[in-house]
């Protein structure tokens, strides 16, 4: 193992390149408002994991599979860079240094990628790992701790003043890991109590977030036994209000065991969030008749309305009814906002068992995203 101060160089050479510390310094201008006065100061860096590894393949290391220890050099490389350059004058030691690591993504590789119906076992390191899945409920925005100073009770003491005891949020960590009132200090072993006239809050929303194949349930099918469970992403901060209702994300976050006693509950600290949409797969005999039929703008509309539900009735029968309904499957643009607003259809017929058994076929199709362009 390289020594500390080889890896801390490490972490400069790399801020340096990436341009991480012009960010710092631009960050450090928005803190010195002498009016404002805080224990704890919070930077939000962006890190390539593979650049990283072309840097110092130990430091990467680090970055993917141990993310509170490379939390900390970085950190220490920053409180470093602060007070060397005179950035900002109110940091006073480097417990006041919030570095918050954004990954921008992870290698392509299989154990990077966290499948949620295959529930993770194993008490080893939490690492970095990518998630997908489909949006299917969330809290409203509430308040968490994102630091606090505490204060030894010994007048005598010298961490009765200053800001030697700061405590900050870490992923996993719960409200109590981080204020309490019976933590000691680490010098005379008396009660700290905290300043509350410092402590820093942040925003926090949680979400739940189930794997897209948990949709197949509502086909309507035979289904084989399979138990979907979510998960639950905690998102702080810039993160709050990126997820919708209804709509694909990936997610690259931490896992994480919350202790909450007698329970431990598992669950993802986000740290990124993308749109993210299935990939759609079209047989290729479906494939070959749109390419067949291209010369013409209905002719393959009219050969897949009269194809569609042979079972339910006889050919030629209620084709205005089928191609509406496959008209309400197709999405002909890319826009997140517009691709959950289909074609509502009102149907009026005596004969409700053949439009029940349309409507049901039609239901086992809403799970392939058939892009059908310039109809």
């Amino acid at each position: 193992m390289s020594d500390p101060f080889s890896l801390k160089e490490s972490v400069l050479v790399y801020l340096d390149r990436s341009g991480c510390l012009e960010k710092l310094s631009e960050d450090c201008k928005q803190y010195n408002d002498p009016q404002q006065d805080e224990a704890v100061y919070r930077f939000c860096l962006s890190i390539n994991p593979s650049d990283i590894i072309e840097v110092d393949p130990e430091l990467g290391d680090f970055v993917l599979h141990d993310p509170l220890k490379a939390t900390k050099l970085f950190q220490s490389v920053c409180f470093l860079a602060i007070k060397t350059l005179s950035l900002l004058e109110k940091i006073h030691t480097e417990s006041q240094v919030n570095v918050i690591l954004k990954y921008t993504h992870l290698p392509p590789f299989p154990e990077y990628t966290l499948d949620l119906c295959t529930f993770p076992r194993g008490n080893g390191l939490l690492k970095p790992v990518i998630v997908e899945g489909l949006v299917i409920a969330m809290t409203r925005v509430t308040k968490y701790t994102q630091g606090a100073r505490f204060l030894c009770i010994n007048e005598d003491c010298t961490c009765s003043t200053g800001y030697y005891h700061i405590r900050v949020h870490v992923p996993g960590a719960t409200e109590s890991a981080t204020v309490r009132n019976d933590f000691s200090c680490k010098i005379c072993n008396s009660q700290l109590k905290e300043d509350m006239k410092l402590r820093a809050l942040g925003d926090k929303q949680l979400v739940e977030l189930v794997p897209y194949k948990a949709l197949n349930l509502l086909r309507g099918n035979q289904q084989p036994s399979l138990r979907y469970q979510s998960v639950t992403l905690f998102l702080r901060d810039e993160l709050c209000n990126s997820m919708e209702i209804g709509h694909s994300y990936k997610v690259l976050g931490i896992p994480a065991h919350v202790h909450q006693w007698p329970h431990i509950t598992w669950s993802i600290e986000a740290n990124n969030i993308q749109s993210w949409e299935p990939e759609s797969k079209i047989s290729g005999t479906f494939q070959e008749l749109l390419n067949t039929t291209v010369c013409s703008p209905w002719r393959f509309c009219a050969i897949a309305a009269h194809c569609f539900g042979l079972h339910i009735s006889p050919p030629g029968l209620y084709n205005t009814l089928k191609l509406c309904l496959l008209l309400s499957l197709v999405q002909t643009t890319s826009d997140l906002k517009e691709m959950f607003h289909g074609l509502d259809i009102l149907v009026c017929t005596n004969d409700s068992l053949i439009l029940d058994r349309y409507i049901n076929t039609k239901v086992n199709f809403n799970f392939y995203f058939i892009q059908l362009q310039n109809m």
